[in-house]
C-alpha cells in the first residue's frame, strides 16, 4: 500500500475515535440534564400573588360579590368620562318589553345580562327582531316568558 493512503486513513481513524469520545461526553452530559430532578423555580406552588410588604394581612372578597362585571375593557377615550348607568327596560302590553340598546351591548349581552332569569334566549330576541342592527339608541323588542 501507497504510504500516503495508510497516513490518510490513519488520521481519519484518529479523528474519528476524537469525534466519538467528544460525541460519548455530549450525550452523558444530555443524560444528566434529562435525569436532573430539581424543582421547577416558576412552579404554580413557588409563585405567590401579593403585592405589598409580607406583614400585611390579605384581604378576602366578601361572599355576596358573586356577580363580576366581565365586560371588555374601554378605550381610553371612554375611560376618562365616567358611563351611565344603563335605564331599565320598560315593560309593554302584549307579553313584550322594550329595550333601548346602549353602547356595547350585543344580542347576548341583551338577553343574558340584561334580562338574566326571565327566559329571554339570544335566538327568541333575534326572532322577535328581523333585520335589526345593534346600535345604540336603536329600541328592540324584548319577548318576555310566556
Amino acid at each position: 500500500m501507497d504510504r500516503g493512503i495508510k497516513i490518510a486513513i490513519f488520521v481519519a481513524s484518529v479523528i474519528s475515535l476524537g469525534l466519538g469520545l467528544i460525541w460519548d461526553q455530549v450525550l452523558s452530559r444530555a443524560r444528566d440534564v434529562v435525569a436532573d430532578e430539581r424543582p421547577d423555580l416558576m412552579g404554580p406552588e413557588r409563585i405567590e400573588a401579593r403585592v405589598g410588604p409580607k406583614e400585611l394581612q390579605r384581604q378576602e372578597l366578601p361572599g355576596d360579590m358573586a356577580e363580576v362585571n366581565m365586560a371588555p375593557a374601554a378605550h381610553k377615550e371612554e375611560a376618562k368620562s365616567p358611563q351611565a348607568p344603563a335605564p331599565e327596560p320598560k315593560p309593554a302590553t302584549g307579553g313584550v318589553e322594550e329595550y333601548v340598546v346602549q353602547k356595547g351591548d350585543s344580542w347576548w349581552s341583551i338577553a343574558h345580562s340584561r334580562f338574566k332569569g326571565r327566559g329571554v334566549t339570544t335566538e327568541s330576541l333575534q326572532q322577535a327582531n328581523p333585520g335589526v342592527s345593534l346600535k345604540p339608541g336603536v329600541k328592540v323588542k324584548v319577548p318576555t316568558k310566556a
